[in-house]
């Protein structure tokens, strides 16, 4: 199955968040619409729908790191009718496809062998999700509930980054996906960092010391 992904534009954002996202989320994970479209109007953010053919079938908002090599999906869902029936992975597959090109596109194609090497770090990209951490479940339904969603990343290639971030009390497990293989310890601890610089770039310098914990 393939979807293609388009660039939201504004009024087309406003469409989803009044009449899927207010569904599709509980009113404790839902942002309020400006926070939405504020790094997007910045230029940090970007929000993008899944098509199947014309339907849309699903939609993403993205958080750009300072880096601009690194992303963190902050919302991702798809229409209510057609779960469970392949698209979450498709539209994910279209989502990195979308990034590949982004990045090719804004990296320097050079012809030594030590640029070479620069070039091939410049493309490196990151995807980051913040998974709630089945450990701090309330009972065992809502245990498997985040079981399930974080089996639902690993299945489309990301990995636990070991790392855990308890933000505005909630503890997420921080899983990552990057463009190509790296060593465990330095992606986990870049995934780290790059989330790390988002939260700092999003968040009110007081509000960062006293809501985001790196466990």
């Amino acid at each position: 199955m393939k979807v293609r992904a388009e660039r939201l534009d504004e009024e087309s954002i406003r469409y989803v968040y009044k009449t899927y996202m207010k569904i599709d989320f509980p009113r404790s994970e839902l942002k309020p619409l400006k926070s939405i479209l504020s790094p997007i109007q910045q230029k940090r953010g970007e929000g993008y729908g899944f098509y199947d053919k014309d339907e849309l079938t699903g939609y993403a908002f993205l958080i750009k790191a300072p880096s601009g090599r690194a992303y963190l999906i902050d919302y991702l869902a798809v229409l209510p009718s057609l779960r469970d029936r392949g698209y979450g992975s498709a539209c994910l597959s279209a989502l990195q496809n979308i990034l590949e090109e982004k990045n090719t596109l804004h990296s320097k194609i050079l012809s030594t062998g030590e640029n070479m090497k620069s070039t091939a770090n410049e493309r490196e990209y990151m995807i980051m999700v913040e998974s709630e951490d089945p450990s701090f479940a309330a009972d065992e339904t809502e245990k498997q509930v985040r079981r399930r969603r974080i089996r639902f990343y690993e299945k489309n290639g990301f990995f636990d980054s070991q790392n855990v971030c308890r933000l505005f009390g909630v503890e997420y497990r921080i899983l990552g996906k990057t463009s190509c293989m790296t060593q465990e310890e330095p992606r986990n601890m870049r995934c780290r960092e790059e989330l790390d610089s988002i939260y700092r770039t999003i968040i009110p310098k007081l509000v960062y010391h006293s809501q985001v914990k790196w466990m």
